[in-house]
Formats: C-alpha cells, sequence, structure tokens
C-alpha cells in the first residue's frame, strides 16, 4: 500500500459524500431571554424532540431490499410491536424512522443499532410524558422558550423553502462552471505496480518486463499489494497522495515508462505509468449538494433584505453610540509637566493657604516674606558695593 491521505481540496473539489441531514438556512440570531434559559428546561426539550422523531412521520417503513433481522417486516402490511409504554405500544417502523433521519446511523446494520434507538426512544417517551403530567409545559419559561423554538423552525423552514425556489439546476450549472474555472488543475498519473520484498525480486521482474512479460500478469501471480490481483492497477492519482518516495520516482516518468525498483517501507516497487493527464474538475452530479450550499452562502442576505422590505422595517435606533474607553483614560491622564510648569505648580501649592485657615493671614505672611527678602537683597547689594569701593582704594 503506497496511498497516504488526500491533500484538502476546495469544497466544489470533494468527491460527493454519503447523505446528510438536510442543511437549515441560519437565521440571526437575536437576543433575548430565551437565551438565559436553565439547562433542565433545555434538557427537556431537547428529549422532548428526539421523541418527536418517532411520532411525526409515524408510518410503517416498506424496504424492498431489506436484508437485515428485521427486513421482512417491511414486506408486508404487518407491522412489530417491540415495546409498551403505559400500554401505548411501541412499533418497530417508529424505531427504524428514527434510524433513517439520523445520517451517522445511515451506513450501520439496522440489527446493530436497533437495541440502542430501542432504549433512547423509551427513555425520551417516559421522560416526555413525566413532563406532560408535571404540567411542565405550562411554566413560563418552558412556553417562551417553545415559542422561540416554533419561530425557528418556521423561519427557517421558509427560507429554506425560498433558497430552494431559487437555486434552480440551471442557476446551479452557472455556478458549476464558473467555480470549476477557478479549480487549479493538477498533474496525474495512470500507473500500475508490483510489489515485493527484496531489490533481488524487483530486478528479476524487471529483465522479465523487459523482454516482453506480461505487466498485468506478473503483478497477479507476483505482486504482494491488495491491488496485485488486478493487475497491480493504482488508477490515476496525484503527487501528494502517495508516500514521498513513491511518489517522486513515479512522476519522473514518462507515459508509457517502466520504473526501476523503487524502495519503500513497503518493500520494492515496479512501476508502469500507463497516462498522464491533467486532473478533470469533478462532475456536477457529484458535486450539487456542495454547489447549493454554495449559492445559500451567497444569496441568503439578498434574500433577508427583500424579506425586511416586504414588510415595511424602519430602524428608529440604527445604531447606539459606545463610550470610547480611550477617551476616559486620555482624560483621566494628563500629559507630564515640565521642570517650570512643576517649579511653578510647587510655588503655587506653597502659597496656596492650608483647609480652614484665613485667607488674609496668608496674605499678610506673604508680604512679610516679600519684605524681608527684599530688605535681605537690599542689605547684600549695599556689602558688595562697600567691598568692591575698598577694593578699588586698595589698588
Amino acid at each position: 500500500m503506497v496511498k497516504q491521505k488526500k491533500a484538502e481540496t476546495t469544497p466544489i473539489e470533494k468527491e460527493a459524500q454519503p447523505a446528510s441531514a438536510p442543511q437549515t438556512v441560519p437565521v440571526a440570531e437575536k437576543e433575548s431571554s430565551g437565551l438565559k434559559k436553565s439547562t433542565i428546561i433545555t434538557g427537556i426539550l431537547l428529549l422532548g424532540a428526539a421523541a418527536v422523531w418517532g411520532i411525526v412521520g409515524y408510518q410503517a417503513m416498506r424496504s424492498e431490499n431489506g436484508q437485515t433481522l428485521f427486513g421482512k417486516y417491511f414486506h408486508s402490511s404487518d407491522d412489530v410491536v417491540v415495546a409498551t409504554i403505559d400500554g401505548e405500544n411501541v412499533y418497530l417502523s417508529q424505531i427504524k424512522e428514527i434510524a433513517d433521519r439520523i445520517p451517522q446511523y445511515a451506513e450501520l446494520p439496522f440489527d446493530m443499532i436497533y437495541p440502542h434507538l430501542l432504549d433512547k426512544y423509551i427513555t425520551n417517551q417516559v421522560v416526555l410524558k413525566s413532563a406532560q403530567e408535571a404540567e411542565i409545559q405550562n411554566d413560563p419559561a418552558v412556553r417562551e422558550a417553545i415559542k422561540e423554538t416554533r419561530n425557528a423552525i418556521l423561519s427557517n423552514a421558509y427560507l429554506e423553502k425560498k433558497m430552494n425556489e431559487l437555486a434552480t439546476p440551471e442557476k446551479l450549472k452557472d455556478l458549476y462552471l464558473e467555480e470549476i474555472k477557478q479549480i487549479e488543475r493538477q498533474d496525474e498519473i495512470h500507473a500500475r505496480h508490483i510489489l515485493v520484498r527484496t531489490e533481488k525480486e524487483a530486478r528479476d521482474i524487471l529483465m522479465q518486463l523487459k523482454a516482453g512479460a506480461d505487466f498485468k500478469m506478473l503483478a497477479n501471480t507476483k505482486s504482494l499489494d491488495a491491488e496485485g490481483g488486478n493487475g497491480g492497477d493504482l488508477g490515476y492519482f496525484q503527487k501528494n497522495m502517495m508516500i514521498p518516495e513513491f511518489g517522486e520516482a513515479v512522476f519522473a516518468l514518462k507515459k508509457g515508462q517502466l520504473s526501476q525498483p523503487i524502495k519503500t517501507p513497503f518493500g520494492w516497487h515496479v512501476v508502469l505509468v500507463e497516462d498522464r493527464r491533467l486532473a478533470p474538475p469533478p462532475a456536477f452530479e457529484d458535486v450539487q449538494d456542495q454547489l447549493r450550499q454554495l449559492f445559500v452562502e451567497r444569496n441568503i442576505q439578498s434574500v433577508l433584505k427583500q424579506e425586511e422590505a416586504k414588510h415595511n422595517v424602519q430602524k428608529l435606533v440604527p445604531t447606539l453610540r459606545q463610550p470610547d474607553p480611550t477617551a476616559e483614560l486620555n482624560d483621566s491622564a494628563p500629559a507630564p509637566l515640565t521642570v517650570k510648569e512643576a517649579e511653578q505648580q510647587a510655588a503655587d501649592e506653597a502659597l496656596a493657604p492650608a483647609e480652614g485657615e484665613d485667607v488674609e493671614e496668608v496674605v499678610e505672611e506673604v508680604e512679610d516674606t516679600t519684605d524681608a527678602t527684599a530688605d535681605t537683597e537690599a542689605t547684600t547689594a549695599d556689602e558688595s558695593t562697600e567691598k568692591t569701593a575698598d577694593d578699588t582704594k586698595a589698588k
């Protein structure tokens, strides 16, 4: 085995996947008290919804190809009672209906999942009955939650119907042609290989092939790989789908060329390249589901705007101004003072009266201090003048 996992691809490049649950169109969430409901209420609603799986669409399933243990029951008009709850019958068709609605169970044998589904159905039903007997449905919070859930289901169902009407085959085909133009087509090879344990065996096979032996016959008789029984056919593959040592060696070959023995963790390979080409885009039929989802994503907003226009929506307060946190920070953190400003501020604070102090007294103290400073400066000036005169006479 030489293949490794495929590289990531764009949605349209992916091969068609098994059927899954229908996609619902997202509806913009709104803030409401319903978002704060207790987890107990949510659990009850979920259990009730699970019980609805079996109730809604209750009809016996009719399988034309039923091969399971219960398959025979779907070939007749008779249904089988598999349990009772308070005397009410639980039918096999109800359990089968649940299995058919859950994508994860689609590929599993019904015999295998039946016991689990039956237990879950019974659990959901008995809890639902108990909730109804307790009249939990009359609780205001539960009524509000049910209302919101109902509204969401109706809104999604309506939008899904609208989008299905818009996503016509013609529009999906146009989208397909638009998308495949953007796909970067990769080089791919169609090859056959023969896998053996030793290099000597690989070289012996290579000699036989060069002598005219049939590659498919040798692959069927000599190869250890699962593809050996199919003439060693690996089909078409891209380089990044193989382990590096195999991919590098094979993609260095030309169409119709035989490889030298290639060593990998699986053994030794001899490879014949039968064809090289650019990988074709996926078929439209294989990517219709992806195209439909892509169409919804691109068009849902325009549909929502059309719905608003239909109902004359007027936004009286379209936006609310939010406080600017940076402005508050700027107001509370003034720019630092310069040295001169700091000295002036200190002087002003020194002259400011203390709490409860008479302003007139402070003024008198300031005047006295000013007079004293002036007298001191005058005395200093006189002394300096006398000293200068004495120095002049001495000279």
